[in-house]
């Protein structure tokens, strides 16, 4: 799930890169988060390729990836204006 992988990866440097004074609580906050969705997918997982299939639950995985990356453009083509109506942005 590169995209998935990559949203994560660029979140993480771009989140205290725009805000340093918040650093610990947002590396933090994305810390929690991974963790969340690593203890439940475990819990689904197994359902979801039973009722779905490999084929076809690895392409809804391959889909979600790609709207994931889509995010990343977004975050490329509007960061900057997302900073500026930031009151804690610096």
């Amino acid at each position: 799930m590169p995209g998935i992988h990559l949203l994560f990866q660029s979140v993480l440097v771009y989140l205290p890169v725009s805000y340093p004074q918040y650093v610990a609580s947002i590396l933090a906050g994305n810390d929690f988060f991974r963790s969340s969705v690593a203890a439940a997918f475990p819990l689904f997982g197994r359902a979801f390729f039973h009722n779905l299939g490999i084929g076809p639950g690895s392409s809804l995985l391959a889909g979600l990836s790609i709207i994931m990356i889509s995010a990343l453009w977004g975050l490329m083509r509007y960061g900057a204006r997302l900073r500026a109506m930031s009151k804690y942005a610096q």
